[in-house]
C-alpha cells in the first residue's frame, strides 16, 4: 500500500482515538480489518498501531489483548510479544 494512504488511515484513526470515537481496542480491530482488505504487510500493520498510539506501548498492550480477545489473528500475537 502507498504510504500516502497509511497515513490517512494513521491521521483518521488517530482523530477517532482522540475523540473518543473509537476506544483504543476497536481502533486495532479496525487496523486489522484494513490490513486483510488492504492486504497490509506485518510492518505496515506495525507501524500504523504504533503511530496511532504515538509509542505508549502499555496502551498499545492492552489494546492488542483486548483485541485479540475479538478477533483470533496470529498477527496481534507476534506485535503483543513485541511491545511487553
Amino acid at each position: 500500500m502507498r504510504s500516502d494512504r497509511i497515513q490517512i488511515i494513521i491521521q483518521q484513526t488517530k482523530e477517532k482515538v482522540s475523540t473518543k470515537a473509537l476506544k483504543d481496542h476497536e481502533a486495532v480491530v479496525g487496523i486489522m480489518a484494513m490490513a486483510k482488505n488492504f492486504m497490509l504487510n506485518e510492518e505496515s500493520v506495525r507501524h500504523i498501531i504504533h503511530e496511532v498510539f504515538d509509542g505508549d506501548k502499555e496502551r498499545m498492550a492492552k489494546a492488542l489483548t483486548v483485541a485479540s480477545h475479538l478477533i483470533d489473528e496470529s498477527l496481534i500475537q507476534k506485535i503483543i510479544s513485541d511491545v511487553k
